[in-house]
């Protein structure tokens, strides 16, 4: 008991005091967050892992496994514990993202404090990471797998700071096998840190540490697909299709292009993450003018460089919504951490201190603020209309998805083909791939008479029109989906179906 004692006063106060505020802020923002297309398909995946269906197996996907199973885990713990409905699950799978949002605020903590070797400034870049709100937003609405991800990185960061490689190895390979783009900032950081060793033996040491760590976690999870026969399945998704069929647009472009969607994601935090990220690249550089090697701080302040202007540059290659900068936000956080640390030693001790409890006061009250005024609840509504249309079609109803899983998840459904996502190079995949192309999925589609067909955006696939207009009856459009049934319902069902999918819905 005593050791035990010991051990707690050793904690640093201020990590779980930063876990805790973030708890409170992403509580304010709830968990009733509309369940889009995305967030669905994680979703979805997650259940299906659950149920031991591997990820690529469930549904094409080409984000990595560890985008289904780790909410697929919490599907399972849900349903041990008595979850008996799909909105359980999405509530446990939430569930879960909070928990690991939270872990990621108080890792940014420690990341910076370390990296700067300040309280100040671990504390100031953890407030920050509170302030985006794009995490906040995946933290209580999700799945996604970018929640899964960042925590992924910020322990991969932290590893590189402390010069632990074999972790670093490991948790660059399991950020990359969540969301394959992180490995290259991950990787630059730790190749900037390995470089700056003196002793050529030291650096060969730190390397090899490094690759076998992600090599034997990748490793790990190719024997897994070895085992279950889906081998070829997970090579297709993880890499394959990205680097033949993919379409991609870079940042710059996609700032012209779309600015407003990314302002959608980020809001007035956007600011914020630009100025964190432009930091960290200056603080790394103006550290490398006066390189001491042998000072950890500095060796970790230009990794954190490296590794920001790495992932910078690789998003004005790709870049395809807000949230796939959300890779960066660690370094964002421990950019502002930085600079805010900066400004407080250019002034007195004491006014220093005011300087970072003023900027820690502003952005958590913002960060609150926020958290409140892009608080969602139109998930109950979007449960309602799913779960009472599922319930007049009755418990042997069947469902094709394209481009819309919102069903299958309330409803613990399976869709009748894996494929639903035809989108930015995957229609041109299905083509190639399918046994008589778009044309032949439509007749496999066809034969089997799904009961309900949902689409996200009817006008995306002409491949299955002719299927829709020969058998199929339009409901109208809820909540970024629109309903079709058979026609062979009978009348009062249909009509029922018409009243159900017509409701008034909150801001539909």
């Amino acid at each position: 008991m005593p050791e035990t004692l010991n051990r707690l006063r050793r904690i640093d106060p201020w990590g779980p005091a930063l876990a805790a505020a973030s708890v409170v802020v992403f509580l304010v923002h709830g968990f009733g967050g509309i369940l889009t297309r995305d967030l669905a398909l994680y979703a979805y995946g997650g259940q299906q892992f659950a149920e031991g269906v591997p990820p690529f197996v469930s549904v094409l996907n080409r984000a990595g496994p560890l985008a289904h199973m780790v909410p697929g885990v919490a599907t399972w713990v849900g349903r041990l514990l008595g979850a008996d409905s799909g909105s359980d699950d999405l509530f446990v799978m939430r569930l879960l993202m909070m928990v690991l949002s939270v872990a990621a605020v108080w890792v940014v903590y420690l990341l910076s404090r370390d990296a700067f070797g300040s309280r100040l400034a671990g504390v100031a870049a953890a407030s920050s990471l509170l302030a985006f709100q794009g995490f906040v937003t995946y933290a209580t609405g999700g799945p996604r797998e970018k929640t899964t991800m960042m925590l992924l990185v910020a322990i991969a960061l932290w590893a590189v700071v402390h010069r632990r490689w074999g972790l670093a190895g490991t948790t660059v390979a399991l950020a990359t096998l969540t969301w394959q783009p992180v490995f290259f900032g991950g990787a630059a950081a730790a190749a900037v840190a390995i470089l700056l060793l003196r002793a050529r033996r030291a650096q060969l040491t730190a390397l090899v540490r490094f690759a076998v760590g992600g090599l034997l976690t990748t490793a790990a999870f190719v024997l897994y697909y070895v085992l279950v026969d889906a081998l070829e399945e997970f090579l297709d998704a993880f890499y394959f299709i990205n680097a033949t069929y993919t379409r991609q647009t870079g940042l710059l472009a996609y700032f012209a292009d779309e600015p407003s969607e990314i302002f959608d994601g980020f809001g007035w935090s956007l600011w914020l993450i630009l100025l964190g990220l432009a930091a960290m690249v200056v603080l790394g550089a103006v550290r490398v003018r006066r390189l001491d090697r042998d000072d950890p701080h500095t060796v970790a302040v230009v990794a954190l460089g490296g590794g920001t202007l790495a992932s910078v540059l690789w998003s004005c290659y790709v870049f395809n919504g807000w949230a796939d900068a959300m890779f960066m936000l660690p370094f964002a956080a421990a950019g502002l951490g930085g600079l805010v640390h900066l400004v407080a030693r250019l002034v007195p001790a004491r006014a220093g201190t005011v300087v970072v409890a003023a900027y820690v006061a502003i952005v958590l009250v913002a960060a609150t603020l926020s958290s409140w005024q892009t608080r969602d609840e139109r998930l109950w509504a979007m449960r309602d209309v799913n779960e009472d249309v599922l319930e007049v079609v009755g418990p042997d109803a069947t469902v094709m998805s394209v481009g819309a899983p919102q069903p299958l998840v309330f409803g613990r459904m399976r869709n009748i083909v894996y494929h639903q996502m035809f989108i930015a190079g995957l229609y041109e995949y299905v083509d190639d791939t399918w046994p008589g192309g778009l044309e032949g999925l439509a007749a496999d589609i066809e034969d089997e008479r799904p009961t309900l067909i949902t689409i996200d955006h009817p006008t995306w696939y002409d491949f299955i029109d002719p299927v829709v207009e020969r058998h199929y009856e339009e409901l109208g459009t809820t909540y970024l989906m629109t309903w079709y049934v058979d026609r062979s319902l009978g009348e009062a069902e249909l009509e029922e179906l018409r009243e159900i999918v017509g409701r008034d819905l909150p801001d539909d």
